[in-house]
């Protein structure tokens, strides 16, 4: 079977739960209102209280688990750390859809954040240990694509569904994951690093499509491992012998198990020892909480306000939906195009067209110049160009520019800065919009925008198409980017 398709078919079912999450994240959004009214399913109304918390518990379960899933993620492996996220929704959901009182609902939603937390590390780190380098990012991309379809899926039955169906059809979906997940395998990697050789190589033939053991297999196999004991490649391709003797071993059907998880170091040892790991992580932490900070989640929590603004004749149902379809479609042209455009332009480019925009909804809402429907325009126009790279850029390079011995570790480190910096610009939004105005507010995102081009042009790497091992030695000559002339 042809291997990027393979690898395409795992990458869609690995972003499954990134699917379950935004349902979960919008699910408040068309329930809340149910549930406050006089009819509501669980008998009766919920105040204002209980609807704040049922929209922000799942924050709190995501930062419980993401702190201790690199730990779990090392220890049982990554299949069955997704495994345990997809228990997670089905236990969720089931307690939700036979919910007869807040706290059920409550307790739930806390449980989406479990899993959501062990998804969101070891999601990155499954498709970035399986995957081939040349379709990587767009494989990445596919997470976040596959999060503005579920949003999109959210609103559609929010809007045609009833409550109930609503959340039947949410845990068939978590039970059809996990019954699909069966089939994978686990990573390549993780099985050289506990010592399991002959599985890493059925592994990697299953995600390769090999029917048998093929020369860029074991090729392949072998350079994993040299990475995981930090052996520089240049230094094997100089050991022919050598080499030629370990992919004979490697494919005698009664070779002795070689240890794996001796030879690699721990994630603190080579966070402590090697200097380019330690940027790698603090260039991937500064990145991302910058494009947290850039606005993109407060936006989506005032298109509703905004597209009422401009067309109050349609339904919010309505106007949620076009929003979810324009986000959806960009995120899917995201895919194709994240593996064609150098990863430094993509980034730098679409975080200045932001910019544009965002300074562009502060003038307007300023002075007033523009015509109503001119915000949402300008919205949309922020939303895409935001969806096409700097959502996308940081979560890639997570898995070019991290050493395999961290990737779990590096990983959960930066997702709990990205949930960290979620919270504190939820939390901080509504008084800075009280004091700033809503135009001082996109203002100063506008300013983060403008900020992260500039960070970006100093510090982020270009990983596009390159070695691992010339990426590492452009952190080991210091946090600036320099380019090199062997791109």
């Amino acid at each position: 079977m042809n291997p990027i398709v393979v690898q395409i078919a795992v990458a869609l079912l690995l972003s499954v739960p990134t699917f379950m999450l935004a349902i979960g994240n919008t699910w408040t959004s068309y329930t809340l209102p149910i549930l406050e009214s006089e009819d509501s399913p669980i008998g009766y109304p919920i105040t204002k209280s209980d609807s704040n918390l049922i929209s922000s518990v799942i924050m709190l379960g995501s930062l419980t688990s993401i702190v201790i899933v690199g730990y779990i993620s090392d220890r049982i492996g990554r299949k069955r750390t997704e495994i345990l996220s997809g228990l997670c929704f089905v236990l969720a959901w089931s307690t939700i859809t036979t919910a007869k009182n807040v706290t059920q609902i409550v307790i739930g939603r806390y449980i989406i954040g479990l899993g959501t937390g062990l998804h969101f590390v070891t999601g990155v780190v499954y498709i970035g240990e399986m995957s081939q380098t040349s379709i990587r990012g767009a494989l990445l991309t596919i997470m976040s694509f596959m999060y503005n379809l579920g949003t999109l899926a959210s609103y559609t039955e929010g809007w045609f569904c009833s409550y109930e169906v609503v959340n039947y059809l949410n845990l068939t979906t978590a039970v059809s994951f996990i019954l699909l997940l069966m089939c994978l395998k686990e990573t390549p990697v993780y099985l050289l690093r506990i010592g399991k050789e002959k599985e890493a190589i059925k592994s990697l033939k299953f995600y390769r499509g090999a029917s048998k053991v093929t020369q860029e297999v074991l090729d392949e196999i072998v350079y994993l491992k040299s990475q995981l004991i930090n052996e520089n490649a240049n230094q094997i391709e100089m050991k022919i012998p050598q080499l030629e003797n370990e992919k004979e071993m490697l494919n005698e059907e009664n070779n002795p198990k070689i240890e794996g998880i001796t030879k690699s170091n721990s994630a603190w040892t080579t966070l402590r020892t090697s200097n380019s790991a330690k940027r790698a992580l603090v260039v991937l932490l500064v990145q991302m909480n910058l494009c947290v900070f850039m606005g993109m989640i407060a936006v989506q929590a005032f298109a509703g306000q905004f597209f009422q603004q401009a067309a109050p004749s349609f339904s919010p149902h309505l106007c949620s939906v076009i929003l979810a379809i324009i986000v959806t479609i960009t995120s899917g042209v995201a895919v194709f195009i994240v593996d064609i455009v150098p990863r430094r332009v993509l980034m730098i480019s679409t975080c200045f067209l932001s910019g544009c925009c965002m300074a562009c909804l502060s003038s307007m809402q300023y002075f007033t110049w523009a015509p109503e429907w001119g915000i949402p325009l300008v919205m949309i126009l922020y939303c895409i160009f935001y969806q096409l790279g700097a959502v996308n850029i940081p979560f890639i390079q997570i898995a070019e520019c991290l050493p395999p011995q961290m990737n779990s570790f590096g990983t959960g480190a930066v997702m709990c800065s990205l949930f960290i910096a979620n919270f504190i610009l939820l939390f901080i939004f509504k008084p800075a919009v009280d004091i700033l105005g809503l135009s001082g507010v996109f203002l100063a995102f506008a300013f983060v925008n403008f900020l992260t081009v500039f960070v970006s042009y100093l510090i982020m790497r270009e990983t596009r198409r390159v070695p691992f091992e010339t990426v590492q030695s452009t952190f080991e000559r210091g946090y600036l980017y320099r380019r090199q002339k062997s791109y």
